[in-house]
């Protein structure tokens, strides 16, 4: 492998081409993770010395000489490293592509067989991701260029220093720091500009050392600041220059490099000196990987010898090692190259080897490395790191953040992406977390069979049309295959397209690309630039788009002559939920994996077929999961788009939600009574039964009548009521396969109007109310009539209008087959008693399907994000998405405990306060209030946590008797998780 009589390079000045300064200044604290291990260090000075007075000169050589990895299953370049190991010491390796785990175990073993622990490097750009196998990217320089924060590049840096601790790496030779190119598109950069690419260069790499990892300022043979910003910028300023370079390091013992390479070319320093005495590097110095350059007219290892000689504190990927340490072993002995300088360098590196805490080396731990190499955190300072960047460039006609969502309708086209068939991208699953989308694509390799014509048609007729154009195309047009002025994102023909389609309809343009890629779109009224094509990044451009984040990024090249560096416009947040990670709110992840636990035994133990799980915290939600599938059969699995039949939470997410805005508005009095708005009560025993009285569940009455019974003649349906087909008799569905004539509502109002009142307390006092606290369905029924009646309309017309079309919500309905698929709906029970049939998409509860499938206490279909939707709302006291939808206090003022007997709010329910069990978790505060609903359902919001949770299941399927569910106490154990997993929770 290492080869003798290589050809060489006749002019040695050519390494000064690639140099790497190592900013080894001492990093404060402990490694991550390492404190036990490096409490009692010795000393550095004692570590260093008693390594020097051990080494022979052969061997101190070698501790400047790190060795490349190729091929990390190569058995033979494995025992040529070992023989170098023992043999002169070798004081590092670099890695190169492979299996992370793979190359973890080469590390290891290297480490084992090094007498002194090695320096281990590797190019990690975008984090080890960069070189090794499966390991996710964190952004390119371009997309952290964009961001305005240094804290957030830190960030990022801390995140691939956390990376390469975890498989054993301590040397990071980038971010190799240039500026744009228009000629380059594709040339990953900070900036256009040299000082903004050195600052936001450098706080990444401050990012880097404080998490362990020697961060390195890096050149190539490219000029390193050509462009627009380029020589004459530089040239003219390097005193400048340095000073803010220092004004923005982390310490003082950072020193000023001087980046322009035509300038070094064209100084007088002596070549030998370069590096030391005119850059004045204090750090490692480290040469040009040997082994990629040309030798012709050199011998073996004249080169590594020029290396040192030319400043080089370490030489990189040395081709024949026994010739280099013997070129320089010679030289130090007739006196050509200093024995003080090979000293120098070696303590240089050993004082490296001490910073990174290879004085108390342990092996990379092999267990579960990929998982925590693509990590929740990583994840989560990904997707931060995308909210900082992602550009509004243009917002001509203020369209975002898009605010009204029922007077609009909306599509969404993406252009270049790599989808299946029937498959949406990230970017189009996240737009429906918001809106009702249609969705069309031209996906990648079937550009030809789309008709423009026939697409321009249909797209035209929306509102609003939202196009992604995905980057990372062939080369070629990415749509029609035609040469292009830019090859490999857009035809003419498809830009001209657009350009139409924006004067028929609101466009706002993405771009999933480069920046540069702008330059087609400078004219589009709304422009937003996400700078990669990233799941990430796809899940976060529509949360800006919609409010819930604000768009902070700005331009950090020039796109065209419009679109200039700097460019970039803020955005307002709205309020609406945004979608992100447990850390993002101080949750533990792993404390978090226990939901799972409890999600798979309730499923495994036949709890339920399935469910859904839903957290969301200050407006993020960051757990959304599914488990299970829809019936035993597992058949179809459940997802987060699958709906539920909700059951009692309709109390809560309907007609509560009319009745608070009613309340407000002043069209009902909470103390008047029911008969003043129904007259028909009216002679009844409900008489004086007011509106805060079936609130509080206080209006004695019963707590539920099976009115379907009344409506069977002997042990059969009634014929005069129900038919097995529709017809103008039987228009309204109870169930597949069953209708019943519409007058049957009437008769369930008038035998609730007529049902026996429970016994009243005795001698009550005027203050106190005459019955107790007692559960009912009825009240619900009474304040169904109510909301009617006051409004004038259906009221899941009235709740449409006022509350769930606005807020965006296309799964939160009452009968659901008139908008979804069967598909999607979860089954309920096998009814063998009243509808003999297997309910699914019609309401489980038998009065409500008497009623038609609307009622006040029963009937509401949803999946857990719309549900989460309506309780942020109330969560935040009534605005959502810029609108306000209940006065400020209504909600508090329905949500407050009402008496001491009893723990209800106004329509509300609440914890327990002096007795064990109840609705909710024990942890949640006494300020929380939900409901949960016979189905196997809850939802639940805690003010004091700023928490809102969603449990959706069918544990009634098949059977309602089935209450394992209930008994186990899963919904209330899977909430406790969330508090204990709370970083600041302090109790109710």
């Amino acid at each position: 492998m290492y080869m003798k009589n290589a050809p060489m390079l006749k002019k040695v000045y050519l390494l000064f081409l690639f140099q790497i300064a190592c900013l080894t200044t001492v990093f404060s604290g402990t490694l991550p993770g390492d404190s036990s291990r490096i409490a009692d260090r010795i000393p550095q000075s004692e570590w260093i010395s008693g390594i020097m007075d051990a080494l022979t000169l052969e061997q101190k050589i070698g501790q400047l000489l790190m060795l490349s990895t190729d091929d990390a299953s190569d058995q033979k370049e494995r025992q040529d490293i070992e023989y170098l190991l023992s043999k002169y010491y070798i004081g590092g390796i670099i890695l190169h592509k492979g299996p992370p785990v793979q190359q973890a175990r080469l590390i290891n073993h290297l480490q084992e067989q090094a007498a002194i622990p090695l320096l281990v490097g590797l190019n990690a750009s975008r984090g080890p991701g960069s070189s090794v196998d499966h390991i996710a990217l964190l952004p390119k320089k371009t997309t952290l260029g964009a961001i305005q924060d240094e804290a957030y590049l830190y960030q990022a840096g801390g995140a691939m220093a956390r990376q390469c601790r975890l498989m054993g790496i301590h040397i990071n030779f980038s971010p190799v720091i240039t500026i744009g190119d228009q000629k380059n598109p594709q040339e990953d950069v900070f900036s256009n500009n040299a000082y903004t690419s050195l600052d936001k260069g450098m706080a990444v790499m401050r990012g880097m050392e404080a998490y362990g990892v020697l961060p390195c300022f890096s050149r190539y043979p490219a000029p390193v600041f050509a462009g627009r910003h380029g020589e004459n910028a530089v040239d003219n300023k390097v005193d400048q220059l340095a000073g803010m370079m220092v004004a923005h390091m982390a310490t003082p013992s950072y020193t000023p490099v001087h980046p322009e390479k035509s300038t070094l070319m064209r100084t007088s320093v002596p070549k030998t000196e370069l590096i030391k005495e005119y850059l004045s590097l204090e750090g490692l110095v480290f040469s040009t990987p040997l082994k990629e350059i040309k030798r012709k007219g050199y011998q073996a290892g004249e080169l590594e010898l020029q290396a040192l000689r030319a400043g080089n504190d370490v030489v990189l990927s040395p081709k024949d090692v026994p010739e280099a340490i013997r070129k320089i072993r010679k030289a130090v002995a007739d006196g050509t190259f200093s024995m003080k300088d090979i000293d120098l360098r070696v303590e240089k590196v050993l004082r490296a080897k001490y910073q990174v805490g290879l004085d108390a080396y342990a092996p990379t731990g092999i267990p579960g490395l990929l998982t925590k190499l693509n990590s929740n955190h990583t994840a989560w300072v990904k997707q931060e790191l995308y909210e900082q960047a992602v550009t509004v460039v243009r917002n001509e006609d203020q369209q975002l953040p898009i605010q009204v969502l029922d007077t609009t309708t909306f599509a969404s086209l993406t252009l270049g992406a790599s989808i299946a068939d029937e498959e949406y991208t990230p970017f189009q699953q996240t737009l429906d977390l918001y809106a009702p989308f249609t969705h069309y694509a031209i996906p990648r390799g079937f550009e030809k069979s789309y008709n423009q014509e026939s697409l321009f048609e249909r797209l035209r007729r929306y509102g609003h049309v939202v196009v992604a154009l995905h980057g990372d195309a062939p080369h070629g047009d990415a749509l029609h295959g035609e040469d292009t002025t830019d090859p490999g994102f857009i035809s003419k023909n498809t830009l001209a397209f657009l350009k139409f389609l924006a004067q028929e309809t609101q466009v706002t343009v993405v771009v999933f690309d480069s920046p540069y890629r702008l330059a087609d779109f400078s004219h589009f009224n709304t422009l937003v630039c996400a700078y990669e094509n990233d799941t990430l990044a796809q899940k976060v451009v529509p949360q800006l788009l919609f409010g819930a984040l604000e768009s902070k990024g700005r331009l950090p090249i020039d796109a065209s002559t419009q679109l200039t560096e700097g460019t970039g416009i803020t955005t307002p947040v709205l309020g609406r939920l945004a979608y992100s990670f447990p850390e993002a709110v101080g949750i533990d992840t792993d404390r978090l994996r226990q939901i799972d636990s409890l999600a798979h035994w309730a499923v495994a133990e036949k709890m339920t077929p399935g469910c859904q799980v839903l957290v969301a915290r200050h407006g993020k939600v960051f757990f959304h999961k599914s488990y299970g599938y829809q019936s035993y059969d597992s058949l179809t699995p459940v997802n987060n788009e699958t709906v539920y039949d909700i059951a009692s939470l309709t109390k809560v997410t309907a007609t509560l939600q009319a009745v608070m805005l009613l309340e407000e508005r002043g069209m009902i009095v909470l103390d008047k009574k029911l008969s003043d708005y129904l007259p028909e009560m009216k002679g009844t025993d409900k008489e004086d039964i007011t509106v805060r009285d079936v609130l509080m569940h206080r209006a004695g009455l019963r707590s539920f009548i099976p009115f379907w019974q009344m409506t069977k003649d002997r042990d059969k349906l009634n014929p005069e009521i129900y038919s097995l087909f529709p017809g103008n008799q039987f228009a309204t569905q109870i169930a597949s396969g069953l209708y019943s004539t519409p007058s049957l509502k009437d008769s369930l109002w008038s035998w609730t109007l007529h049902s026996k009142l429970v016994t009243a307390r005795k001698k009550t006092p005027d203050w106190k109310p005459r019955y107790s606290y007692r559960y009912s369905d009825l009240s619900f029924y009474m304040l169904f009539m109510l909301v009617e009646r006051v409004t004038g309309q259906p009221m899941n017309e009235f709740l449409s209008q006022n509350f769930y079309q606005p807020l965006g919500l296309t799964t939160l309905t009452y009968l659901p087959l008139c908008k979804l698929s069967i598909d999607r709906i979860a089954p309920t029970e096998e009814d063998n008693l009243f509808r003999n049939t297997l309910i699914r998409g019609t309401v489980h509860d038998e009065g409500a399907a008497l009623c038609g499938g609307v009622a006040g206490h029963a009937g509401l279909f949803s999946n857990a994000n719309d549900l989460a939707i309506l309780m942020q709302m109330n969560l935040q006291d009534g605005q959502y998405g810029g609108t306000r939808y209940l006065q400020p206090g209504t909600v508090t003022r329905f949500s407050i405990r009402q008496f001491n007997d009893s723990r209800r709010g106004l329509g509300w329910d609440k914890p327990e306060y002096y007795h064990d069990g109840g609705p909710t978790a024990p942890e949640a505060s006494y300020d929380s209030y939900g409901h949960l609903g016979f189905t196997g359902t809850s939802v639940w919001v805690d003010p004091k946590y700023d928490l809102v949770y969603v449990f959706l299941s069918n544990r009634v399927h098949p059977d309602a008797r089935n209450t394992k569910l209930l008994t186990e106490g899963i919904r209330t154990k899977i909430q406790s998780v969330v508090y204990r997993a709370m970083e600041d929770y302090q109790g109710r």
